[in-house]
């Protein structure tokens, strides 16, 4: 190998390790990949794996640490290389991903919400996030919640209230397919703060 063709190797390895340098196609190819050790494979590889190897003696491990590979309950190889891609992709700095829409929304809702909190959301939405707001926050955890038209932007202004601290709406609703003007949601937030 000529030391040019060396240097133009090495310098299209740093581009993918640096994935902002990368168009968005090339992202989607190169980002989250790591080099798998055992094969020498490009291109991360499915782990099949449930649990992984911990060390002889674990009494010093962070257990609560995101990013170490212990059960796939809490983190799996597969799911951080997707994150890492995603996170390359959206120009962030991090990303998570879930099993499920409603476990996403579930953290969502947890991280942010607490009890006295209320919260505005589209009339028309996926059937368990109607039980989680009409039945489960409310019971069990003191989150109230107003339901409107979310296209009428009238109405969601009017169940905008002090302690309201977030408006739900699927971008494009289910089972209607009703679309939220996300961005003139946005411009509500002049009346408080809180998270569309």
């Amino acid at each position: 190998m000529s030391a040019s063709s060396a240097y133009r190797r090495t310098t299209h390895i740093e581009c993918k390790e640096a994935p902002q340098s990368l168009s968005f196609d090339s992202q989607a190819v190169h980002a989250g990949n790591l080099v798998d050790a055992t094969t020498g494979a490009i291109r991360t590889p499915i782990v099949m794996a449930n649990s992984y190897r911990l060390p002889d003696d674990p009494s010093a491990l962070d257990w609560s640490d995101s990013q170490t590979l212990f059960y796939t309950r809490n983190l799996g190889f597969n799911q951080l290389c997707l994150e890492r891609k995603l996170a390359a992709l959206e120009n962030g700095e991090e990303a998570v991903v879930f099993g499920t829409g409603v476990a996403a929304l579930h953290a969502v809702f947890f991280t942010f919400l607490k009890s006295g909190d209320h919260v505005v959301v589209s009339d028309v939405t996926y059937e368990a996030v109607w039980r989680l707001f009409s039945e489960l926050l409310p019971q069990r955890y003191g989150i109230e919640a107003t339901f409107v038209d979310i296209s009428d932007l009238a109405a969601v202004r009017a169940a905008i209230r002090p302690n309201t601290k977030l408006i739900h709406a699927e971008t494009i609703a289910n089972p209607t397919t009703k679309v939220a003007d996300v961005e003139a949601h946005l411009s509500q937030r002049s009346s408080g703060h809180f998270l569309v």
